[in-house]
């Protein structure tokens, strides 16, 4: 039977469900909420230049 690694520390899983446990919320289990994440509806980036032709080398 193969065991499963544990996720948080070095060792074999040990059932203890801390990884499912919300870092927000030690209370709560994890929904998935993405809140810890600091997710944002959009993002942006900075372009630096543009090329339009193809650079001979």
């Amino acid at each position: 039977m193969e065991t499963q690694k544990c996720v948080l520390y070095d060792r074999d899983c040990i059932g203890c469900l801390e990884c499912e446990m919300c870092d927000l919320d030690p209370n709560k289990v994890c929904d998935n909420c993405g809140k810890c994440l600091n997710i944002q509806d959009f993002a942006t980036i900075k372009i630096d230049k543009v090329i339009t032709e193809k650079q001979e080398k």
